[in-house]
This record gives structure tokens, sequence and C-alpha cells, in this order.
């Protein structure tokens, strides 16, 4: 094997001499960020100019740089910015109601589900010392919001999914301690997974199902190869307690509600508990493009996204994606990385029972019937206009074919689980061989 061959193919080691496949979590994090071209923004920056970024480059977030220091000083993510919003809407009714506290004013607004913790107090914080200066706020102000995660290029990728499993998005690989090599995401480690195991042991367990560790050439493990076969219900992410909204909630609320729960996307759902649409995190980046969208509804936050989408991005639709209960990890993670969503609404046939456990309607805990049909995600269900079916390919060029996007109104679908990337980054982290029990796979030894 040429050393080209060598150098293309991350299942091998660098040592010369020893060509034996490594498990996936002894990649190094640096093999994974590779030629980026990072993206960062001035701490004195304002929010609105961080926020700008973010649609300008597609991204969800953004590294701070103090130029003074010379070092990075956080990093900035659109959680941060709901939360400045929250704060100043809070401020601004606050000054305008003596009889009530700030919160009760927003609350009011809010339909009654505004609480104070919902509100970062670094965003309270950061909100006080700028009018104090009397100025705008600076994106510095919220840094210490969203942790910046560093690593080495050296640290392997098992390393890093320890931290992804506790809930960061996203971690700095350094090329020194004043600058970047990349920024590594849980869609990256994901995507990786899936190309160099998920698709060729599911090939090759084909031939050869007695031994499927030998399907990826010993780069994934038997258990992890058993669990990428088991179902979304296997695996307990039926849960049925859901954060959902209705269109007509106001923006507000739902700004609330992702902070309040800490989720990173809002089902948003018809009176019937149908799935209609999909609101995330992503859709307040919006919100610095139109401010009158705040005292707007979810429907149309979601309908200017969309719009700015196709300005920006050349899109001109906003998919919602979803998969059965029965449906595979295998199959769900095929879905993920071929659309680029970084979650998936698990969802079911027909409208059942739904029990309020809080108020508005806030998180539902639905009891739908689950259907009788074996089906596991790939075909629609009988009546339903089918589509043409996409596909994902692995760096082997093997492909698996995926269901069509579930648009909203195309399904009279009830939700009753979710599964998002971090989600799977706790599975594969629980999963994952021990190396007090198998010193073969060693995670803090490099390639």
């Amino acid at each position: 094997m040429s050393s080209n061959d060598r150098a293309d193919n991350p299942v091998l080691s660098d040592h010369p001499g020893i060509g034996a496949a490594r498990h996936w979590l002894t990649t190094q994090a640096g093999k994974l960020v590779e030629n980026q071209n990072v993206i960062q923004v001035d701490s004195e920056a304002t929010i609105e100019e961080a926020c700008e970024t973010l649609i300008r480059h597609s991204i969800q977030s953004v590294p701070l740089y103090d130029h003074r220091s010379q070092t990075y000083v956080g990093m900035f993510d659109l959680h941060d910015y709901a939360s400045y919003l929250l704060s100043k809407r809070a401020t601004l009714m606050g000054s305008n109601n003596t009889g009530g506290s700030d919160h009760e004013g927003l609350a009011a607004a809010t339909g009654g589900t505004m609480r104070r913790e919902s509100i970062s107090p670094l965003a309270r914080k950061a909100l006080g010392d700028g009018a104090r200066r009397g100025s705008v706020v600076a994106v510095s102000d919220m840094s210490t919001v969203n942790p910046f995660y560093s690593v080495l290029p050296e640290t392997t990728v098992a390393q890093v999914a320890m931290v992804f499993a506790k809930g960061a998005h996203r971690v700095a690989v350094m090329e020194n301690e004043r600058a970047i090599r990349g920024i590594l995401s849980q869609t990256r480690v994901v995507r990786y997974f899936f190309e160099h195991c998920a698709v060729q042991s599911s090939s090759g367990a084909n031939n050869d199902s007695s031994n499927s560790s030998n399907a990826s050439g010993g780069f994934i493990s038997r258990e992890e190869d058993q669990m990428l076969d088991k179902t979304l219900t296997e695996l307990g992410l039926v849960t049925r307690d859901i954060v959902t909204v209705r269109p007509e909630t106001p923006v507000l609320q739902a700004l609330s509600l992702l902070e309040q729960w800490r989720v990173s996307s809002l089902a948003v759902v018809d009176e019937e508990k149908r799935l209609v649409g999909n609101l995330s995190v992503g859709d307040v980046k919006y919100l610095v493009k139109d401010r009158s969208l705040i005292s707007a509804s979810c429907r149309e936050l979601v309908q200017a996204g969309r719009f700015l989408q196709g300005v920006y991005q050349g899109k001109d639709r906003a998919a919602v994606f979803s998969v059965r209960p029965q449906a595979t990890l295998r199959y769900a993670l095929s879905k993920l990385v071929a659309t680029g969503a970084h979650r998936l609404w698990i969802t079911e046939p027909g409208a059942g029972e739904v029990l309020t456990k809080a108020r508005c309607g806030v998180v539902e805990q639905q009891s739908s019937t689950t259907s009788d049909s074996t089906n596991t995600g790939g075909p629609p269900a009988a009546g339903v206009r089918s589509c043409r079916r996409a596909s994902v390919s692995s760096s082997s060029s093997q492909t698996v074919a995926i269901a069509p996007p579930h648009f909203g109104g195309a399904f009279d679908d009830t939700v009753c689980g979710v599964i998002s990337l971090t989600d799977v980054m706790q599975l594969l982290a629980e999963n994952a061989p021990k190396p007090e029990a198998d010193p073969e796979y060693n995670y803090a030894s490099m390639d």
C-alpha cells in the first residue's frame, strides 16, 4: 500500500509497518478538521454583528477573539442571543410596569409561561452593564454563557465524544494557544462514525454475519454494531415528553421555552397535535434581520426564515424530518447525515389522548396507539404520495437509501419522541468498548 493510500485512509495507523485497523474512537481530532476555514468574531463586536456573521456563513456558533490579549474568550451561539432578547424585553416591559417586576411584565406578554430561571443571569448582567455604560452590549459580555472548549489536535475522538455526550455541541481544535485549526462539531463526528462504521458494517455483515467486527475491519466493536440495529423504541428514545408550540404561539413564548428547557428545537403542532413544522434555535438569528418578528407568531418567524434561507442559501423550503419508532438507529443516522439535520422527530400515525403536564400545553405526554405496521421509517403510509428517495454515500462508495423528508401537512403524524445529535453521542459513549476491559481500545493512545 502506498503512503498516499495510507494518508487517505484514517482507519490505518500512521506508524510505519503497522497496518492494523484501530477503533474509530482512537482517531485524532485534528484529522476531522483538516482544511477548515475558521470564522471568528472580534470580542468587541456587537451581538447583532455576531449574529450577522452566523447568518452570512450559515453556522450555529462562532469563537470570540480578543486582539488585546490575543486569546479566545468564548463562543457565541444563538441561545446567547435568545437570552439577550428575553432579558432586553423584560427590562423594557418592566420599566413600563410600575406595579410589577420585569419578569412579570414579560410573563404577561408570553401567556403566563415566563419564569425567572428562563433568562440567563449573565444575560441580565450583560444587559445591565451595557445600559449603565450607555452603549450597545458587546458580544464578549455574553461569552461565558457558552464555554470555550478547546482540545489539542492529538486528542482522540473518544475524549471529544465524552464532552459532546454532556451536551456541548462543538470544540475548538487548537493549532497552538493563539490559533484554531478547526471547529469539531457533533455533526462532523456523527458523519465520520456513519461513513466509516455504520455503512461499512451494514454491508459487511451480509457477507459474514458471524463476525460483525470484521465488517468494518475492526473499526467498530460488536456491541456498537448490534446497537445500530436496535430500534428507537428499544433505545428508549420514544419518551412522549416533547416541548411543543402551536403555529400561533408568540415568538417570545417560544424563546422562553427554548431557554427554560434548554432545548435546541420545538415541535410545531396543530390543534390535533399533528406535526406541522419545526422551530429551532437556528431560527432566532432571523430576528436580527427583522426586529418586528419578536412580536410575531411562530408561523410568521418560520416563514420569514424560509424566505431568508432563499436569499442567503438558495433554499426554497423548510423541511421537517421525522422517523418512525420502529426505525433502527442505523436508519436514523443515515437520515441525519443525508439531510444535515440536528434532530429527527419521532412520529407515529393517528392522534390519541393528550395529557397536559405544564401550563399552556408547554410539555405534553401523548399516548397514541402505535401502528401495527412494522414500518421502519422507509416507505410512506398507504394513501400518501411517494417521493423520490434520497441516498447517502460512504467513503467506500456504498449507499444507503433513506426515505424522503416529511413536510408540514404531508403526513397525519403525531410526535412521540426526538433523536438529536446529543442523543447519538450519548449512545456512542455509553456503548463504546471499555479500555480496562479490552486494552485494544485504549482511547488515550494516539494513532
